[in-house]
Order: structure tokens, then sequence, then C-alpha cells
């Protein structure tokens, strides 16, 4: 039974025995105040005594005997108050709510309290409002019920934490005090667990002992052997890793001298290889440069043959008017000739006329003359067009291979430009590597120098070794001897 059970054992005896005075004090205030309800008061006080005492021998201590039995002790209150009505101490009685109230926290659980507290302001509501005399004696007050309500809920909320937590306190403390009990009956009987085992272990100790010595000692032998056998293997070892170590650092040396001197001969070759892709790179702009100037050209002695073809074209014109003139004045001397030969039938009268067609006769005359001379001067001009022309053509087919040519050569030096930088870039990663392997053979070259060391190091570590070997021997004997005296 936990301590709680205990407590609240003990206090329902403490209970169904203020029940029962409360019974009591009924009988004697209906006596004391006069009214004729007193027999009525004391006996439903007593029923309500009776009730939770039956349900307490029913039940024990359970949640039910708790509900009952607060309930009940705050219904004699109600009798108690109703009994004083109209009496001066009506509104004191009200006090004897908040005592048994209190009284009820010895049960230990706050789950009794909210329902006394509502059946307390239940009581109070319902009688100011149907026979007021029973809970004030100065009437119905509704202010009053709220005022006595609050207190109420502000004790049953109290009351509520401070049971809560007294509950658990108690829980605490006896779980505290069970462990306890249980920590000290296993320390007494880990105690005697070890006494036992101690004197079982006393016994045993010497024997353990003693075949201890004897296996160690056969291990300990087995061992020693093993270490001299590898101190003599690792003084081999040791004097192998400094020839060795030597003839490294010796092909290292001569390994660095070499990739020195290769990286030297890198970089001048990188420094040559830029000159020559710099050089490249200008032979690529002035090929750009004729291959532009070789288009230009080419565009002009186009435009120049349209012009000198335009001219021709033009001279063909000429020639087609001259053609036209010289036709208009050969029918103009064959119409002076006509006038001629009508102005001499004509007579006197027609010599004014014949001289008119003389003078018209001798201009288509000129005109032939002159026609005939532009004709061959537009000969000539055709003929000079023609060849200028036939020129011309045969310099823009020239200039026309000059300009494949040179557009081959600019891709021939644009490809030989980037060739001969990817050369230059690669050049210049081999010395970059060259100078890394170079750096790496100095590292190795030191490195075998530390390995002669540290082999040199070895050989003293092993002839320490065997040293502290034979020591241990001699030791490890004292050893067992001190063991088997034990």
């Amino acid at each position: 039974m936990t301590d709680v059970q205990q407590l609240r054992t003990r206090f329902a005896y403490v209970l169904i025995a203020v029940l029962w005075a409360n019974s009591v004090l009924l009988s004697i205030a209906g006596n004391a105040t006069g009214t004729d309800k007193a027999s009525l008061f004391t006996t439903c006080g007593m029923a309500l005594a009776a009730l939770a005492t039956t349900v307490w021998w029913v039940f024990g201590t359970h949640w039910i005997t708790r509900q009952v039995s607060s309930i009940a002790t705050i219904g004699q209150v109600m009798l108690l108050v109703y009994v004083f009505a109209r009496h001066p101490y009506q509104a004191d009685i009200h006090m004897y709510f908040f005592a048994m109230l209190a009284v009820l926290s010895g049960w230990l659980d706050w789950r009794i309290f909210l329902p006394a507290a509502f059946a307390i302001v239940a009581h109070h509501a319902v009688l100011n409002i149907v026979h007021h005399v029973g809970v004030f004696p100065d009437g119905g007050d509704v202010d009053r019920v709220l005022l006595h309500a609050t207190i109420v809920f502000v004790q049953a909320i109290a009351l509520s934490w401070a049971v809560a937590h007294l509950r658990r306190t108690l829980e605490t403390s006896e779980n505290a005090r069970d462990a306890a009990t249980t920590a000290k009956l296993a320390a007494e009987q880990a105690r005697q667990e070890v006494a036992t085992n101690t004197e079982q272990a006393r016994s045993e100790r010497q024997a353990v002992l003693l075949e201890v010595a004897d296996d160690f000692e056969r291990k300990i032998a087995g061992i020693a052997r093993d270490v001299i056998v590898s101190v003599q293997t690792l003084r081999s070892a040791s004097q192998q890793m400094t020839v060795g170590a030597t003839e490294v650092a010796e092909r290292s040396d001569a390994a660095y001298l070499s990739s020195h001197q290769t990286s030297s001969n890198v970089i001048a070759v990188t420094q040559a290889t830029t000159e020559l892709a710099a050089s490249i790179g200008e032979i690529d702009r002035q090929v750009s440069e004729t291959a532009r100037i070789v288009v230009s050209t080419t565009t002009k002695a186009g435009t120049v043959l349209e012009t000198v073809s335009q001219l021709s074209r033009k001279a063909d014109d000429i020639g087609n008017i001259v053609g036209l003139i010289s036709t208009i004045a050969s029918q103009t001397n064959l119409l002076a000739l006509n006038a001629s030969i009508e102005a001499a039938r004509f007579g006197q009268s027609g010599s004014g006329f014949a001289v008119v067609a003389q003078e018209v006769k001798a201009l288509a005359n000129q005109t032939s003359r002159a026609t005939e001379d532009i004709q061959s001067q537009i000969e000539a001009i055709r003929t000079s067009s023609d060849d200028a022309i036939r020129a011309i053509d045969a310099m823009y087919t020239s200039i026309g291979s000059l300009n494949q040519v040179s557009a081959a050569v600019a891709t021939v030096v644009e490809q030989q430009s980037a060739a001969t930088i990817g050369i230059a870039h690669n050049i210049d990663a081999a010395a970059k590597e060259t100078v890394t392997a170079a750096s790496n053979i100095e590292i190795v070259s030191k490195v075998a120098a530390e390995a002669g060391e540290a082999a040199s190091y070895v050989a003293q570590s092993a002839d320490r070794l065997a040293e502290q070997s034979a020591q241990l021997d001699t030791e490890v004997a004292q050893f067992l001897g001190r063991i088997r005296a034990a």
C-alpha cells in the first residue's frame, strides 16, 4: 500500500466521524434556533452520513467513496445554512462551506473539489431564486451569490493545486524511499558476494599466477628468439637501404643536372617559337592587307570595264546618229541636184533658186564629209574601246587569279600561325613540366638522402633493440622468480 493510500484510509475514519458530528450539530442547531423542521434536518443529515458510511464500507477509499462523501459533507453544510434561516448568524454559517472544503483536502484527490464547488454555487443560485431565505437572511442578492461563487471557485482551484502538488510530492518521496531501500538491499547483497568472491579469488590467484608465470616464460622465450632474428634481418635491411639510398641520391643528382639543362634548352626554344609566331602573325597581317588591296583593285577594274563598255555602246549610238545624218545629207544633196535641174529649166527666172540649190548642195557635201570624218573617228574610238575592254578583261582575269592566290596564301599563313601558336603552347607546357620534373628530382634526391640517414638510424635502433632484448630476458627471469615465490 502506498503512502497516499495509507493517508486516505486514515482520513476516511476522520471524515466519517465528521459527517456524524455534523448530524449531531444539525440537531443541536435546530433546537437552538427553534425551527419547526429540526427533526427533518437532523434526519436528512443522518441520511447523508449513513449514505457516505455505506459507500465507504462497500468500496473503501475508492473514487466513488471520495465523491459521495464530499457531496454528503457539502449537503450537510447546506442543511445547516437552512437551519439558520432568518437568523443573524446565517451569513456567518456560509464560512462552514470553506472549512469543509479544506477538510475534504484530506482525500488527496483534486477531482472532488470541482463537483463540490458546483454544488455550492448551484445551491446558492437556486435558493436565491426559489427560496432566498434559505441562503441569505436579507433576501435575494445576485451580487452576493456571484461573490460567494467566485470565492468558492478560487478556494477550489487553490486546494486542487495544493492537493495535486502534495500528492506528487508524496509519490516522489515514496519512490525515492523505495529506490533507497532497493539500493540498500542490493548493496548488502553485493557486499556479501564480494566477500565470498574475494575468499575464492584468493585461493585461485596463486594457481593462476603460477600458470601465468609458466605460460609467460614460454611466450617471452619465443618472442625473444623472434626479436633476435628480426633484429638481424632489420640490420641487414638497413644496410641495403643505405646502399640503395646512396645510389638513388647519386642518380638523382645526375638527373637533376640533365633536367635543368633540358629546361634551359626548352625555355630557349620557347622564346624562339614565340618570336616565330610573332613573325608569322605579321606575315598574316601583310597577306590580309594584300588580299584587301587585290579585292579593291578587282572592284575598280570591274568599274572601269563597265565604264568602257558603256563608252563603246555610246560610240555605237553616235555612229548610228552620224549614219542618219549622212543619209540626210545624201538626200539633201539629191534634192539640191533636182532643184538645180528645175532652176535651169526655168531659165533666168530660176537663177536665184539655182544659187540657193548650189549652196544647199555645198552644205550637203560638207555635212557628208564631216560625217565621214566623225564616222572614221567613231570607228577609231570603237576599236580603242574594244582593245581597252580586252585589256581590262585580261587584267580582271589576272587580278582574279591573284586574289585566289592571295586567299590561298592567307589560308596557309593562318594555318601556319595556328600551328606555330600550338607549338609555342606545347613547348611552354613542356618547359613547365621540365621545371616541375627538376623540382621533383631534387625532392627525390633529398628524400633519398633522408632515407639514407633513416637507414643508419634504423641500424642503430636495431643494435639498441638487441641490447634491450638481452636485458629483457634478465628482467623476465627475475620477475618470474618473484611470482613463483609469491
